[in-house]
């Protein structure tokens, strides 16, 4: 049966409609949400989110962390599944995200050059303690595991 699913990031709504599954990894592990699922509330860690729609296609987005939260009430999916009412016990998926692309929409030669330019960034920081270089590193790291993530969900992981 279909519940309402939204994918939000800071720029875009990248989803809002109907879905029979929404497929994401948790710091706990894989969810997969369907409808009339128990309301929560938690993280999504850097993955892939799948969202399988009523007609069997499935829409594939790259998300690098956020949050979601499932409402199982009455009117929860209204506006995102056609025929519920205010009134209708729904299912609702609301999943927000710093940063979230679809997959179909990486250019991997851009990722490759990302990854590449994250690892000699690595490579030429010096392996000092202090603030900045501490900072500099966790930046480093971020965009590199970002790039690595892009790559992977489009199939061109680096040899």
């Amino acid at each position: 049966m279909a519940f309402g699913a939204q994918l939000v990031t800071p720029e875009a709504a990248l989803f809002a409609g109907e879905a029979t599954a929404v497929i994401c990894r948790t710091s706990v592990g894989y969810l997969t949400v369907l409808d009339g699922h128990t309301p929560l509330v938690g993280d999504v860690v850097p993955g892939i989110v799948r969202i399988e729609r009523p007609d069997d296609s499935t829409d594939a987005y790259c998300v690098h962390g956020g949050f979601l939260q499932v409402a199982t009430e009455p009117g929860a999916a209204d506006g995102l599944v056609e025929g519920v009412t205010e009134t209708t016990r729904s299912t609702r998926v609301t999943l927000l995200a710093g940063v979230a692309e679809p997959v179909q929409a990486i250019d991997a030669a851009r990722a490759a050059v990302a990854r590449d330019a994250a690892t000699a960034q690595l490579s030429a920081l010096a392996s000092s303690d202090d603030d900045e270089a501490v900072l500099e590193r966790a930046l480093a790291e971020r965009a590199l595991a970002r790039a690595e993530l892009r790559l992977s969900a489009v199939g061109a992981a680096a040899p």
